[in-house]
């Protein structure tokens, strides 16, 4: 994921009112999902070895929850800048490469909210 965010180095776009760069804006979001998603896998350890523990089945649910949310946040600041992604690669501000790795993140994106549906 990091990867990709290096291509949106130099991208411009409006997100909430906010002008700033692309890879800067998601930044937040995604420290808070590799939190989220680090304390997921701390609770899904411990669960294997005490499957019946009610008190982490409460955890995971409110992480699982919380990585949701996370998740159609970035979803939706992905989606947001749709028309200025169109416009950039329309007038050379945005390269094809740059176009390209947006719409793999999205894909991404869709894909993390779908497996976190499905656990």
């Amino acid at each position: 994921m990091l990867e990709v965010l290096s291509h949106f180095r130099g991208i411009t776009v409006e997100i909430g009112g906010d002008t700033t760069g692309l890879s800067k804006a998601l930044s937040g979001v995604n420290k808070e999902i590799r939190n989220t998603q680090s304390q997921l896998k701390d609770v899904n350890k411990l669960l294997k070895l005490d499957p019946t523990n009610t008190t982490l089945l409460a955890q995971k649910q409110e992480l699982l929850k919380s990585a949701v949310g996370e998740t159609k946040n970035k979803l939706t600041q992905l989606k947001s800048v749709q028309d200025q992604m169109d416009a950039g690669l329309k007038n050379g501000s945005v390269t094809q490469q740059q176009y390209d790795a947006w719409r793999r993140e999205i894909i991404e994106t869709e894909q993390e909210l779908k497996n976190l549906g499905k656990e």
